[in-house]
């Protein structure tokens, strides 16, 4: 027996309300994307329906009044929304920045900003970049100067961000002094309303690449008034709130990645299927057959990726300063990978703009290269993992015993979300690699049945032995490297320079960590839940092809054997033509033809502590 989530039944309204995206007057439809896109214009028809639909109530918090109950709530709102338009969802997306009050606000504040979202009266923006630092956060040259009266004055420029101009509210970081360079930066909540026009200006918006259809552009204050009641956690602590919120948007990100990859994989799909050649249709060519399998066994590694970090930020969020990384980059990696790989198949189609369905797919394709570069590019994800990489290796070496079938276990229910909890200073832990030894002990144990036979079985206890033999190495490896590279260092300022400049090596095997942290995911959610995910997920190829793959991130022919390739098309050829998610999941998209729904969507009844059976 299949086995849901437990708000299956939100995403399924969803999906209901938001109707067929090839419907062209749907309100969230591939038709009104495309037009938007082409003429650089915000998705005004698309983001009014949300707001109307009361999608932002699934991200203010039920104690204050709103739905969400779920890191996984969001993870699936957000690609649901993805696979249409990326251009409203990463529109909408800055609405995830009230994580940020959540996280920091005292009861007043949450209180407050609470009941505008809720009233749909909120547009934030995160003003934290600046063009001559971009991700350098401690180089910021925004400033807040204290009155007499406990108020700040706010001068400087931020730019690029999204919604810089078309924003109700901003989310300031901005330089107040104090000592240490950690310490100097403070974090503002603003309502751009109560503030003295003249001194608050929306920049231009910018021509970019992808996300035609956003609002890319900036902010410029000018002496701005701000009352010392938008200080949100206490003087100094600007930069650390920044980097928490960092960890928390990261993670949620995968939800637009996995959008993208949906449709992407969809539309190649669909195309390939009824191109005809050679006397046959184009998905008859062997090596076409192994992209599009590979493709989907991307999209199916990089949900159990995701799905586990959103269980994570329930059971584990003290240990995100890492996880929060390796989350960001392996998802987009592997979309990504599976986007290139899919555009070679479809060769001079995927250029066409035209409204045709290949338009969407190099629409997509654009819009779905931003999220490697969101909240902290890989280059700055890689780097930051790359140096907490030594306290990886110690906290490995340390053995844990904590509930690791709560982790995997997909129908099981889950604690109150607390974004207040997440950590800058994780000290290495990893709940993902410390469960390894379960897992394997798990797998030791298992018995052969109808859904997993002897041979596979002895197959995957194989890989996984040395899935653990190999991060045994990797963290003997960065013990080594790390003091190869401090051995020079004679002074105190010398070491300090030492930790700051990560050497290349180091940044390497932050590549490498991530994509064994994948195949680990993929094991223990394979493990845990495959006597209830159907036959197709508890058959174990697919999982198998993961672990034995000689790219875990990249796609390389000739890594499957037919008998695999048909296996893993049968299982996504099915669910394309039954409008289902490609996905471990059974999860059914909006039925052919449907339209949008007129007024707010149904509250489903709170299943947040039940499992849900399908």
């Amino acid at each position: 027996m299949d086995i849901g989530f437990p708000r299956r039944d939100l995403v399924e309204s969803f999906e209901s309300a938001l109707g067929d995206p090839h419907l062209p007057d749907n309100a969230v439809s591939f038709a009104r994307a495309w037009q938007a896109d082409e003429n650089d214009a915000l998705p005004v028809v698309g983001l009014r329906f949300l707001s109307e639909l009361g999608w932002q109530r699934y991200l203010v918090p039920r104690s204050l009044g709103g739905e969400l109950a779920s890191c996984e709530d969001i993870l699936w709102l957000t690609r649901v929304l993805a696979r249409r338009d990326m251009n409203v969802a990463v529109s909408e997306s800055t609405q995830i920045w009230s994580l940020l009050v959540w996280l920091a606000g005292n009861d007043e504040q949450c209180r407050d900003f609470a009941g505008a979202m809720l009233a749909g009266g909120v547009i934030p923006c995160l003003a934290y970049s600046e063009s001559a630092h971009g991700a350098d956060l401690g180089a910021n040259e925004c400033v807040a100067v204290e009155t007499g009266d406990a108020g700040y004055l706010v001068s400087g420029k931020k730019w690029p961000i999204n919604r810089g101009s078309s924003s109700t509210h901003v989310l300031l970081l901005a330089r107040t002094g104090g000592p240490g360079a950690f310490h100097n930066q403070s974090l503002f909540l603003l309502d751009k309303e109560t503030m003295a026009p003249d001194t608050v200006t929306g920049l231009p918006r910018t021509a970019t690449f992808g996300l035609r259809g956003c609002d890319i552009s900036g902010i410029e204050f000018d002496r701005a008034y701000v009352p010392a009641s938008a200080l949100l956690g206490g003087r100094g602590k600007g930069l650390e709130l920044a980097l928490r919120g960092l960890m928390l948007t990261r993670t949620l990100c995968s939800g637009l990645s996995l959008g993208v990859g949906d449709t992407l994989l969809r539309v190649a799909l669909a195309y390939l299927n009824e191109r005809p050649l050679y006397g046959g249709v184009a998905t008859d060519i062997p090596h076409v057959r192994e992209t599009l399998a590979n493709a989907y066994l991307n999209l199916l590694a990089a949900e159990c990726v995701g799905i586990l970090a959103m269980r994570g930020l329930h059971l584990f969020e003290s240990e995100f300063s890492t996880w929060s990384s390796i989350t960001k980059v392996q998802v987009s990696r592997l979309v990504d990978g599976a986007g290139d790989a899919l555009s070679k198949l479809l060769g001079a189609r995927h250029f066409i703009r035209d409204l045709e369905h290949e338009g969407i797919f190099q629409k997509t394709r654009r819009d779905g290269s931003v999220v490697s570069m969101f909240d902290g590019s890989e280059a700055v994800c890689l780097d930051g993992l790359a140096v907490q990489l030594p306290a990886m290796a110690r906290a490995y070496s340390r053995q844990r015993d904590d509930d690791w079938a709560a982790l995997y276990d997909l129908g099981a229910p889950l604690p109150d979300w607390e974004p207040g909890q997440v950590s800058v200073f994780g000290r290495g832990r990893d709940a993902v690699f410390a469960s390894l030894p379960y897992l394997q002990k798990r797998l030791a144990r298992m018995q052969p049945d109808d859904g997993c036979n002897p041979q596979r079985i002895d197959a995957l206890r194989t890989l996984a032995h040395a899935l653990r033999c190999e991060i045994d190495g990797l963290f003997t490896t960065v013990t080594k490297e790390r003091q190869r590279y401090s051995r020079g260092a004679k002074s105190p300022e010398d070491r300090a320079a030492s930790a700051k400049d990560t050497p290349t090596r180091l940044v390497r095997l932050a590549e490498r960590c991530c994509e064994l942290h994948m195949q680990v995911a993929c094991l223990g959610i394979w493990l845990v839940n495959r006597d209830r995910l159907g036959r197709f997920f508890g058959q174990g190829a697919w999982l198998q092809a993961i672990l034995a793959r000689s790219d875990a991130t990249g796609i390389s022919l000739d890594d499957l054997d037919p008998a695999t390739i048909q296996h893993l098309f049968t299982r996504m050829e099915e669910q394309w033509k039954t409008s289902h998610y490609f996905s471990i999941l059974s999860m059914p998209q909006a039925a052919a033809g449907s339209r949008s729904a007129n007024g707010r969507m149904a509250t489903p009844p709170d299943a947040a502590k039940k499992e849900c059976a399908i």
